[in-house]
């Protein structure tokens, strides 16, 4: 039985991914420039860099693996007016997915324009692009059809008399607007809204048409600190985003501890504080967080707890997931970036 539901859930993928959906993070939020192309360079530093790796479905299949490693950075900060920027950035994907290894990679070229508004709340508005090539292949090897059986037993021999995968690359772009504002140290609010892939490309592997579907997208994070004296802030955050007739939900909430900070009148050196979450994916699971921040550079993992319809087979196992984080200033005290309230 566990044999023959493998090989159902292994079909039923790779017809999932033929109908051109995206790869998704539990850690969504850790990821900004995958998210929304406006979070581009929007941040408290000279530069930024992190990579996530997510694996799923072990329990059940062969394993689906994401990766993504991605770099930002504002430009042209000094000769611009006010506190306008500009920002570039370079983000690498991988994803391959179920038995049949359907493999996308992307390598993608993002810019942004962050505008300061000014006001008593600090508002900043960003509008990011994002453009960038794709390849797509299949490896069909293994996969196991009727055609295959001869009566008595399987021989992978025999020929399948199905198409036998291929490869294909493409254009891709996409763009975001995010909304940044702050009424004072206790409290910073993110909201974006996201277009991907506008030009709908064709991701056929076999002929004909099959439009990779637009993706809408909102997001919203919000730090909030408990008080001025508090060493606890709280991190909602939700995700929507709408491609096809699929929908993602994810929401929960994380709340940041600071366990020290950094001062020049102990031995202490560096920031250190401790992330724990939980949150919810609709209609797919639930997943917890954890995340460890030392001076620029932070660590986290996330566990999925599947609850949906798969739940016989997955036996509630999930995906799995590593972030690694560097957020770094180059130039004046390092300590600028805990003092500074414009951007999370």
């Amino acid at each position: 039985m566990k044999k023959v539901t493998t090989i159902l859930f292994s079909l039923c993928a790779f017809a999932f991914t033929a109908s051109s959906q995206d790869q998704h993070f539990s850690q969504f939020y850790s990821s900004p420039t995958t998210l929304n192309p406006g979070n581009t360079g929007v941040f408290n530093g000279d530069v930024r860099a992190y990579t996530l790796y997510r694996m799923q479905w072990f329990t059940v299949t062969t394993p689906y693996k994401t990766f993504t490693i991605s770099v930002d950075a504002p430009i042209f900060k000094k000769k611009m007016k006010n506190l306008d920027f500009f920002s570039a950035g370079l983000n690498v994907n991988n994803d391959a997915q179920g038995t049949a290894i359907v493999k996308t990679n992307s390598y993608n070229a993002l810019l942004s324009f962050t505008k300061f508004i000014g006001g008593r709340q600090k508002h900043n508005i960003t509008l990011g692009y994002e453009i960038g090539y794709a390849t797509r292949s299949a490896a069909m090897g293994g996969l196991k059809w009727d055609s295959q059986w001869d009566g008595m037993q399987y021989d992978p021999s025999l020929p399948s008399g199905e198409a036998g995968g291929g490869g294909i690359g493409f254009l891709d772009m996409s763009t975001g607007l995010v909304w940044n504002f702050n009424t004072d140290h206790l409290f910073r609010s993110a909201m974006g809204f996201s277009f991907h892939h506008f030009t709908a490309p064709n991701v056929s592997l076999v002929g004909g048409q099959d439009r990779l579907f637009p993706k809408f997208g909102f997001q919203w994070l919000v730090n909030y600190k408990l008080s001025e004296t508090s060493n606890t802030t709280l991190e909602p955050a939700l995700n929507v985003a709408q491609q096809g007739s699929s929908l993602l939900l994810d929401g929960g909430l994380s709340a940041k501890f600071v366990l020290s900070d950094r001062s020049h009148y102990t031995d202490n050196r560096n920031d250190k504080a401790l992330h724990l979450g939980i949150y919810y994916r609709l209609r797919d699971a639930f997943f917890v967080t954890a995340r460890f921040d030392v001076a620029d550079f932070s660590g986290s993992i996330a566990y999925d707890m599947n609850i949906s319809g798969l739940t016989p087979a997955s036996h509630s196992v999930g995906g799995f997931e590593i972030m690694l984080a560097y957020r770094g200033i180059f130039f004046g005290h390092k300590n600028a970036k805990r003092e500074s309230v414009r951007f999370m």
